[in-house]
């Protein structure tokens, strides 16, 4: 699956653990509508509670014409009346995959496997609600945006630097793409 990541028109933050801008499990419908949102995954409908409790990570084989750009992913709640809520999000910046060998560029033609940590929960998604998994390229203002141009210094480019990008999450046998969630037996 693709989709565009244009960072001349950034996907706006909407919730989430912020200090300076609102925060919190916001209704996510407002910036899924925007052009070029990303990919939406959904669970089917749940028959009974899900309770998770701790590290959630999300692991995606990705592809850009790009030589960076930035890979989030967020944890939602559909809820059964539409309302999609946040719970976490995280993100990583693609040139910086494997923090130990520093920032290396992507090839268009390769794909390659990325690690998102989301941070550590305790939530239970309520019997007819929905799992989403939300795969987009930007956070902004929460994030600074990536200009996909692969340059260290974002602060330094110009508008020339600056392309829009095709991005590709791979989701096959052979390039899985999925969500890491601890949980929780079901007790009597």
């Amino acid at each position: 699956s693709s989709y565009i990541y244009d960072p001349h028109h950034p996907i706006p933050t909407r919730g989430g653990r912020n200090m300076l801008i609102d925060s919190g499990p916001q209704d996510q419908r407002p910036v899924q509508a925007l052009p070029n949102y990303g990919l939406l995954y959904r669970s089917e409908v749940l028959d009974e509670n899900l309770t998770i409790a701790g590290a959630v990570s999300v692991t995606l084989h990705i592809q850009s014409n790009c030589r960076d750009t930035d890979f989030v992913a967020k944890l939602i709640e559909l809820q059964p009346d539409g309302s999609t809520m946040l719970l976490m999000d995280g993100v990583v910046r693609a040139m910086y995959r494997n923090a130990e060998a520093g920032p290396r560029h992507l090839t268009p033609d390769q794909v390659y496997r990325v690690r998102i940590h989301l941070g550590d929960l305790h939530h239970t998604f309520v019997a007819g609600s929905r799992l989403q998994v939300d795969i987009t390229s930007s956070n902004f203002p929460r994030r600074a945006r990536n200009t996909n141009s692969g340059n260290v210094i974002l602060a330094n480019d110009t508008e020339a630097d600056i392309p829009i990008a095709t991005n590709v999450l791979h989701h096959s046998a052979e390039y899985p793409s999925f969500i890491a969630l601890p949980i929780l037996p079901i007790s009597d």
